[in-house]
């Protein structure tokens, strides 16, 4: 368990902002179910608050992968939705349903709002809920991703996963970022290889990844 408290709380020290561990104490033996864990945001983690999902809204996260995917790609398509059920369940709860795409630098007004750090964070837990409740079967976690200054890009940080079967090289064929920050809350996440997102690679704004229902 200790390792995996060290594994995700690692994820706030790397991108956008930093935050003290000493708040997320206990985070980890919260991620024993989905009825109870801490949620990040303000910018670097500066407001942690615990919340959870009823069994019901559980369920419905899980029904988006009933029935089973029946390749990693379709997997992939349908963790996104569940990335995206999760925070319109979790949004009203923490006060960040009106989250807004990406992260302004110059935020004097960051209550609800999350920057990399705060989404890489958070859909980590939700990764690690879905693989632990037998959810996810086709991939496993990944560590946090990192992308520095590059083409007037700001460092920027990730969730990961790594397709089952395939070397978990970072960088590698196998290794995806699962990435919330660039759309608003409750919007699919973003699920490209990890080697295309370090480029810097940025979305389509075209596209469309709000009107829909994730269940």
């Amino acid at each position: 368990m200790q390792k995996i408290l060290s594994f995700i709380i690692s994820i706030t020290l790397m991108g956008c902002a930093s935050t003290s561990n000493e708040k997320l104490v206990g985070h980890a033996e919260d991620l024993k179910s989905h009825k109870r864990f801490g949620v990040c945001s303000g910018y670097g983690c500066k407001t942690y608050q615990k919340t959870g999902l009823t069994d019901q809204e559980w369920q419905k996260v899980k029904d988006i992968f009933i029935p089973a995917p029946e390749s990693p790609k379709e997997e992939r398509q349908r963790i996104s939705l569940a990335i995206a059920q999760i925070e319109q369940f979790i949004g009203p709860k923490t006060g960040t349903d009106n989250d807004k795409a990406r992260a302004v630098v110059l935020n004097f007004s960051t209550k609800g709002q999350m920057d990399c750090i705060d989404e890489a964070f958070n859909t980590t837990s939700y990764l690690f809920l879905l693989r632990q409740d037998g959810i996810i079967k086709l991939h496993t976690l990944g560590q946090h991703l990192r992308r520095n200054f590059n083409d007037l890009s700001y460092p920027h940080s990730t969730a990961t996963i790594h397709e089952i079967g395939l070397e978990k090289n970072i960088g590698g064929s196998g290794h995806f970022v699962v990435d919330s920050w660039f759309h608003q809350n409750g919007a699919r996440a973003e699920i490209i290889p990890a080697n295309e997102w370090s480029g810097p690679w940025y979305p389509d704004k075209k596209k469309a990844r709000y009107n829909f229902s994730a269940s």
